[in-house]
């Protein structure tokens, strides 16, 4: 059962370094272009809110970090698993 859980923990662990680094490319896409936009009808440029634009990408950045602090604990979790199965 705890190589289950182990194996559960690596998705885990997976999930979260892929969210990590998508995020982490969409802030600095936004960077090298100067605006934010999601698709819809509107955009937030660097140019026209600069605030805004700012509180956006470190938003982005806060995510990429917090997703970055779940691969760590993935890992830690993982790593315990593995030894409690050994």
């Amino acid at each position: 059962m705890e190589w289950l859980w182990a194996a559960i923990s690596v998705c885990w662990t997976i999930g979260a370094w892929v969210v990590a680094r998508a995020v982490w490319a969409m802030a600095q896409s936004w960077s090298a272009s100067g605006m934010v936009d999601s698709g819809l009808a509107g955009g937030l440029s660097r140019d026209a809110n600069p605030v805004g634009f700012a509180v956006a990408r470190g938003a982005a950045l806060l995510v990429a970090g917090l997703a970055l602090l779940f691969v760590a604990i993935g890992i830690a979790i993982t790593l315990g698993w593995i030894s409690r199965a050994l």
